[in-house]
């Protein structure tokens, strides 16, 4: 028995070691895609901060907590996780001068945010719940046109997270008009947004519209988001990519590389093997009590010059019993399995027009030498002054 416990808790002891180093690299992706689809608020950062801090990230919901405080100055739950406390009207951390708490957007090494006016945001989700209610619900070609041509003579940014809200319920159509008016839409919120639809929509259609309202902004908000797409799951890496390769963005050669093999964990269970005779068989059992026998549902069979009878015969056990079985011990084993990702090989052959397949080294060497050569002809295009 001391030797069955101890194979038992080694084998926990490996099982854990497993889940271990495989931990961090889906704890990562787990964030990217939280970071992705979450909403950018207060409540979005502090939810996700939470949620960093119940897995052990805690850099990152001290980043999130900050992000919270940054939409709202007096954000008590996110003053109260980064050690702020009230004194009189300021909030000042602990041991600070009232005078220091006082330069709070210092923090963040940006500006205060000026607030959005209540009463304009009200209005702006009237106006589309109404564009919404009365014409993209409507089962004729031409009502739903009307409502597609008031819905892209929004152009207000604030407008970025009820549009992607209120449409993203519709239907495949209603959610190609969502990505033109996010593409249309200026500011960060609306690029966010947008990609978020395109690495999360399951529809194709809706993806490759998002895909074309990227490309026809004219600012490059949503690339740093697509870049971030490249640290999710198999398939927000796999659209993010794609997206990338047909933006032709160089900028995000070297981190394409990076992820054309990338190590995905492939869980197992099965049941640890016995050993030993004693270990084989099913377990034991004792039993006190009275047998009691029984012949029941008697049936006569006859035939041409037989008879025959058919009984049902049983025992009743009444007493009490006990029974010990032999332990079963599972098993759970993480293997880290490399993958290739094509769709990553054919955004870097889409964007440098090479091909080095999936060696990495190779990838790396031709990327150097690139870059030397771009240098060079640079300082030969303009050479220092005398």
């Amino acid at each position: 028995m001391r030797r069955l416990v101890a194979v038992s808790v080694l084998l926990a002891a490996l099982a854990a070691f497993a889940a271990a180093a495989d931990y961090s690299e889906q704890l990562e992706r787990e964030y990217t895609d939280r970071l992705l689809t979450m909403d950018d608020s207060p409540a979005g950062h502090v939810a996700l901060a939470r949620w960093c801090e119940g897995v052990g990230l805690a850099e990152k919901a001290v980043r999130h907590w900050n992000e919270a405080l940054f939409r709202d100055a007096d954000h008590k739950e996110a003053r109260a996780a980064l050690g702020f406390g009230r004194r009189g009207l300021e909030w000042v951390k602990a041991g600070e001068d009232p005078a220091a708490g006082a330069m709070d957007p210092a923090i963040f090494g940006r500006p205060a945010p000026v607030p959005l006016d209540p009463e304009r945001h009200r209005a702006l989700e009237r106006r589309i719940q109404g564009i919404y209610a009365t014409y993209l619900g409507a089962t004729d070609d031409e009502t739903w046109t009307e409502g597609a041509r008031e819905m892209l003579m929004v152009r207000d940014p604030a407008a970025a997270d009820i549009v992607h809200r209120v449409l993203a319920a519709g239907d495949e159509r209603t959610r190609r008009l969502m990505c033109d008016v996010l593409g249309q839409l200026p500011g960060p919120e609306a690029a966010r947004r947008l990609v978020c639809v395109l690495l999360q929509d399951p529809a194709e259609s809706v993806f490759h519209a998002a895909l074309k309202d990227i490309d026809m902004r004219s600012d490059d908000y949503c690339v740093g988001a697509l870049l971030n797409g490249l640290n999710g799951s198999e398939q927000v890496l796999r659209r993010a990519a794609y997206a990338l390769g047909e933006l032709g963005e160089w900028e995000a050669v070297p981190r394409l590389i990076g992820r054309l093999r990338t190590p995905e964990p492939r869980l197992t269970t099965y049941d640890a093997p016995r050993r030993g005779s004693a270990a084989d068989g099913p377990g034991a059992y004792y039993f006190s009590g009275t047998i009691v026998t029984y012949i029941a549902d008697v049936e006569p069979v006859v035939s041409e010059g037989a008879v025959a009878f058919n009984p049902v015969i049983g025992a009743i056990p009444v007493g009490a019993c006990l029974v010990v079985e032999n332990p079963r011990v599972t098993i759970h084993r993480t293997i880290i399995e490399i993958v290739h990702q094509p769709r990553v090989r054919e955004a870097l052959r889409k964007i440098t027009g090479r091909d080095f397949e999936f060696d990495e080294d190779a990838w790396r060497r031709w990327l150097r030498e690139h870059e030397q050569e771009r240098d060079r002809e640079r300082r030969e295009a303009y050479p220092p002054l005398p």
